[in-house]
């Protein structure tokens, strides 16, 4: 498949998964659509600090007894809210694995789907005001950060994020892993509001991905407010897409 093919198979399927949610909550309060590249750096930490942020509420999916923890960084060229086009667009996100269903939604245009994966978010950042202040009235806004970097170099992967001026990671791999085909996936991620209350965004997204490569992260500052990944080197496996379109509901209230 073709990248225009990408694209018009994510364009196509908007609007059906947007009536679908809708009809699921009718609380949901922003649906948004990207196109980015993409650099997921997967880790596996001691458990123990992220349960006191968990709490009660959520049960922490486990992998040879470590939490699985994920960073998301995006350098997003189109980024659309509730059809408003808010401009280029960089993330970074923190997520750690929890237990949830796995069952599998197909992503048109996808050669494989994995299983619907749960996550509970450690952080969310993004360097675009509009887009901050459009997610703050879901509850998922995100911090302030200062700019993103992603190299796409044939032999190396790598890329930096700053957060702030004392703050920040940087991460290469070496060598990078062959493209292994168009892949989809699904997301629910459970984040916290400035009130404490717990809303979702679920996610689908579609592209073409390559890894996992191994290398490793260094880390300044440390990458959550909580400082859960604090200062220090990591080893870590990533996995590339250039390009990836998600699209995504924010800020429903969980189903009870």
């Amino acid at each position: 498949m073709k990248p225009s093919q990408f694209l018009l198979a994510a364009v196509v399927t908007i609007f059906p998964f947007a009536t679908e949610v809708a009809a699921q909550s009718e609380s949901a309060t922003n649906y948004l659509w990207k196109q980015c590249n993409e650099d997921v750096l997967e880790l596996h930490l001691d458990p123990e600090p992220f349960d006191e942020v968990l709490g009660s509420q959520f049960s922490m999916a486990l992998e040879e007894g470590k939490a699985r923890v994920l960073i998301i960084v995006q350098d997003c060229s189109q980024y659309w809210i509730d059809g408003e086009d808010l401009g280029p667009t960089q993330h970074a996100h923190v997520w750690v694995s929890i237990d949830g269903p796995q069952d599998v939604v197909t992503v048109v245009g996808a050669q494989h789907t994995l299983p619907t994966a749960t996550w509970f978010s450690l952080s969310a950042g993004s360097n675009n005001p509009r887009d901050r202040e459009a997610r703050m009235a879901s509850g998922t806004g995100p911090a302030p950060i200062d700019e993103v970097s992603l190299d796409r170099a044939a032999s190396q992967r790598g890329g930096e994020v700053a957060l702030s001026e004392d703050r920040g990671y940087s991460w290469e791999t070496s060598p990078v892993a062959r493209p292994a085909g168009v892949v989809g996936v699904n997301h629910v991620v459970y984040v916290r509001d400035p009130l404490s209350r717990t809303v979702v965004k679920r996610i689908q997204a579609l592209g073409p991905v390559a890894g996992p490569s191994e290398g490793t992260l260094e880390v300044v500052g440390g990458i959550d407010p909580s400082r859960l990944i604090g200062t220090g080197t990591y080893p870590v496996s990533v996995y590339s897409f250039f390009p990836i379109w998600a699209r995504a509901t924010l800020g429903e209230m969980p189903s009870k």
